[in-house]
């Protein structure tokens, strides 16, 4: 816990900073290191003989989309680089068969080009939100929903939990928690709406407290949804590059399903009006 909170304590400000004060390309970069983390974490624990350099091409093209979506050019570096790294994987399979042993599998080109692409473009979300204006607002968004999402889940399942949600893909989760991550989130992006309002902006609250039972929805949900792969290959975390809270894939897998999910409602009724 303690590792947990010190991390929390460094990084979250951090982030605040990165959005409240760097132009979108510098939020871009943090999106992209994300994104070629995931993309690595993801290949290493779930290819059957993990190759290095799959995650290298993997997390290449994972970081070239947050940065080209920055920079306006969001689907032509999609298809760029979906197109390149389906070309080099390819490449690798065939060329793999002129040996008996190590050849790639057809599974491992699928895994390269989730983690490379599919992951990269729902995390670029979060960079597609910043085209928006006011920027900042549309770009905290996502985090205020997801961590008090959690919060609420953490602090009212481990008080008032009683009934499991999901014991074979999260022993710890409860039905309980899950409906105090619902309200903590809604309540939370309310606030958050209430605190623009005062700041000048026009906002739309009813609206926000979709977009946080939504958010908090699809969060859980992406959470379960990520543990089920790391069930499925016998693993705690994805990696422990952030000590306490596991690999990038285990803190940002609610974020990479709130994050598009949250950008869809915006363009359908956007809640942050200048």
């Amino acid at each position: 816990m303690k590792n947990r909170l010190i991390v929390a304590g460094i990084g979250i400000p951090a982030l605040l900073a990165v959005i409240f004060f760097a132009p979108l390309w510098g939020w871009a970069i943090v999106v992209a290191i994300m994104a070629a983390f995931c993309a690595w974490e993801l290949l290493h624990t779930t290819m059957q003989a993990f190759q290095p350099r799959f995650g290298i091409y993997a997390g290449i093209a994972a970081a070239s989309i947050p940065l080209g979506t920055a920079f306006g050019a969001g689907y032509l570096t999609i298809r760029i680089a979906a197109y390149a790294l389906f070309v080099v994987i390819f490449a690798e399979m065939m060329l793999s068969f002129r040996r008996e042993e190590g050849r790639i599998l057809f599974a491992d080109l699928a895994l390269a080009f989730t983690g490379g692409i599919v992951i990269p473009f729902l995390l670029a979300a979060l960079v597609r939100l910043g085209l928006n204006e006011p920027k900042a607002p549309y770009l905290l968004l996502t985090f205020v929903i997801v961590w008090c999402s959690d919060s609420g889940a953490f602090f009212v399942g481990r008080s008032h939990g009683r009934h499991k949600l999901a014991p074979s893909l999260s022993p710890h989760k409860t039905i309980e928690g899950s409906i105090g991550g619902f309200v903590w989130g809604i309540l939370a992006a309310m606030l958050y709406g209430l605190v623009l309002h005062w700041c000048g902006l026009h906002v739309r609250i009813g609206l926000l407290a979709i977009y946080g039972f939504f958010g908090s929805l699809v969060g859980q949900a992406g959470d379960l949804a990520f543990s089920a792969v790391k069930r499925e290959h016998g693993v705690k975390d994805y990696s422990n590059l952030l000590p306490g809270h596991g690999g990038m894939l285990d803190r940002f897998d609610s974020t990479i399903f709130t994050a598009p999910a949250l950008e869809l409602l915006v363009l359908w009724a956007p809640a942050i009006l200048k």
